[in-house]
């Protein structure tokens, strides 16, 4: 299985304002999940079924209850696999892939903060300076945080790199996050009991930086109109790009030897 990591940058429009923000796209998929093509060259139509997975209302919501609901996501995700010829169903017996969707916003800083007020009134971390460090977002954190954005692959990446600086950013910011995890439905309800779930047959996980001007609402329906470009797919390369921006997805199939080029000798 490859594991692919994109960064998008994209220019969004919000509250009759347009500035700059940062789209992290990671998406890959079975070597073995194929498509067959229709005779229009659309991959042939697959159904499926949501299933609500894990909901991250953040640090700043006074009540988590009211963020945005399962509904709302998945209504703007299912616009976007409908143009990657998946169907939804209403019928989970018949459906193709059972489509796990966790959603919500990381706050790290603003978790750190609160932690920092906790540990400042426990008695038992003494006068250790370095018990908690305001400033910063802890190690254990920030590698939770990889993993939901998908961004674990920094730590295979020289520490003074760019790219991993610009990763490492991204697991101490505050971000709006959708995860599509699609897993066989066949292979789901078939499995032993007390067994683990089946590998997925594709994962895209879209995040972007929060902003108290950019709403939940928002940014979720940017993330879904991403995310409609790789759903199933696996992207090749790690880049920044510009919303609306298309990139293709390179699948390299047997290499062949067609000739070689004669080299003309040296007479000197």
């Amino acid at each position: 299985m490859h594991l692919r990591l994109l960064f998008s940058a994209a220019l969004l429009g919000t509250f009759s304002s347009v500035y700059a923000a940062e789209i992290l796209v990671r998406s890959w998929a079975q070597d073995t999940y194929e498509r067959s093509k229709n005779e229009d060259g659309t991959p042939s139509q697959q159904s499926y079924v949501f299933f609500k997975g894990q909901y991250h209302p953040g640090s700043y919501l006074d009540d988590p209850e009211a963020g945005t609901p399962f509904q709302e996501v998945t209504t703007a995700l299912k616009e976007q696999l409908a143009k990657r010829n998946y169907k939804l169903t209403s019928s989970p017996a018949i459906a193709d892939l059972i489509l796990v969707v966790h959603w919500g916003e990381l706050t790290p800083q603003g978790d750190a903060f609160e932690d920092g007020i906790e540990a400042s009134m426990d008695e038992d971390i003494g006068d250790d300076p370095n018990a908690f460090n305001m400033s910063g977002v802890s190690e254990t954190a920030k590698r939770s945080n990889a993993q939901i954005i998908g961004t674990t692959r920094m730590y295979e990446i020289h520490k003074y790199s760019l790219t991993r600086q610009l990763l490492e950013q991204a697991v101490k910011e505050d971000r709006y996050f959708i995860n599509v995890i699609a897993f066989d439905r066949v292979e789901v309800t078939q499995r032993l009991k007390d067994t683990p779930l089946p590998e997925p047959k594709w994962t895209t996980q879209l995040s972007v930086p929060s902003s108290r001007k950019l709403i939940d609402t928002t940014a979720f329906g940017i993330l879904a109109k991403t995310g409609g470009s790789y759903f199933g797919e696996n992207i090749e390369d790690l880049n920044f790009m510009r919303q609306g921006e298309k990139r293709g997805v390179v699948k390299v199939g047997e290499l062949e030897f067609i000739e070689s080029i004669p080299v003309e000798e040296n007479t000197d």
